[in-house]
């Protein structure tokens, strides 16, 4: 039978052994946080930097994006003044014909004038 003082040792030693266990507990606990803390700073790193590449890429991709609206545009411009000038240069080609035709209206007209001025004479 046990005495009161192996009775006490055994509880004190239990004591020390649940406190021992206690504290292994919590520095496993610790040691377990810091690593998921860890694990958890590395895949915030890693989707930051996903983020960044994904932002980066959309950039470009609006860049370009806008890159071709503006040659668009500009080669719809330049279309247009092509199409203005060629205009411009048929209305000029259709004056210069009108005024030639004007001219040798008046001078048939003129000739005929003379000539009956001419024949009026005569008589």
């Amino acid at each position: 039978m046990k005495t009161y003082d192996s009775f006490f040792e055994d509880i004190e030693q239990r004591r020390a052994e649940l406190a021992q266990r206690k504290k292994d507990q919590m520095a496993r606990l610790k040691q377990k946080s810091s690593e998921g803390e860890s694990e958890t700073d590395e895949l915030v790193s890693s989707h930051q930097k996903q983020i960044a590449q994904d932002q980066a890429d959309a950039d470009a991709k609006r860049q370009e994006a806008k890159q071709k609206r503006d040659a668009a545009i500009a080669a719809r411009e330049q279309e247009k003044a092509d199409k203005e000038k060629e205009k411009a240069m048929k209305d000029e080609i259709r004056q210069d014909l009108a005024k030639e035709r004007e001219d040798r209206r008046k001078a048939i007209e003129t000739k005929r004038m003379e000539k009956e001025r001419a024949q009026a004479e005569k008589d």
